[in-house]
C-alpha cells in the first residue's frame, strides 16, 4: 500500500563525500610533509583566531570575573604567538605536534598504570593484559619522543585512516539509500 517512510534514492552527494575522502587519504598518505605542514599552517591560524577572540572579550569578561581576566588575557598571547610560530615556521610547528603526540602517550600510559589496580576485580586476565598494553603504550610514548618527527607521519596515518572509514562508510551509505 501506501508508505510513510520518505524515499531517498542514491545518494550522490554520500558517494561523492566517500570518493573524495578516500582520495585525501591517499593524499595524505602519499605526500606526508605537505599534509603535516597544511596541518602546522592550519593550526596556527586556529591558534591565531583563538587568541584574537579572547582579545576581543577581554573587557566583557574582566567586567564578570576581575582580575581572573589576566589569565585569559596571557593565555591570548601564548594563543598568539604560537599560532604565528606555526605559520611562519610550519617544520617547527610539526615538530611540536609530534612532542604534543608523545607527551600525550605517556601521560596517558603513566596514568593508565597508575590505576590498573582496580582491574584485578574484574580478574587477572584484565589487569595483565592492561598492564602490557600500558607499559607498551609507555614505550611508543618514549619512542616517539626520542624521534617527534615519526609521531608527526603517525598523525597523518589516523587522519588518513579516518578518512578511509569515513570515505568508505559515506559510499555505502549512498548505495544504501537507493
Amino acid at each position: 500500500m501506501f508508505s510513510m517512510r520518505p524515499r531517498w534514492g542514491f545518494d550522490w552527494h554520500e558517494l561523492i563525500t566517500g570518493v573524495l575522502s578516500l582520495i585525501a587519504a591517499y593524499i595524505v598518505v602519499g605526500m606526508p610533509r605537505v599534509s603535516l605542514t597544511a596541518m602546522s599552517i592550519v593550526f596556527g591560524f586556529l591558534a591565531v583566531l583563538s587568541g584574537l577572540t579572547t582579545l576581543s572579550g577581554y573587557t566583557k569578561l574582566r567586567d564578570f570575573v576581575g582580575n581572573w581576566a589576566v589569565a585569559a588575557l596571557i593565555f591570548a598571547i601564548i594563543d598568539l604567538l604560537i599560532g604565528v610560530f606555526f605559520i611562519v615556521d610550519p617544520s617547527s610547528g610539526i615538530v611540536v605536534m609530534g612532542y604534543m603526540v608523545a607527551f600525550w602517550f605517556l601521560l596517558d600510559a603513566i596514568e593508565r598504570l597508575m590505576v590498573v589496580g582496580h582491574l584485578r576485580e574484574f580478574g587477572t586476565g584484565y589487569f595483565i593484559a592492561s598492564i602490557i598494553l600500558d607499559i607498551l603504550s609507555l614505550l611508543i610514548g618514549l619512542m616517539l619522543l626520542i624521534n617527534p618527527v615519526v609521531a608527526s607521519i603517525s598523525i597523518t596515518w589516523l587522519i588518513s585512516f579516518y578518512l578511509i572509514v569515513f570515505g568508505v562508510n559515506a559510499i555505502i551509505l549512498a548505495f544504501a539509500r537507493r
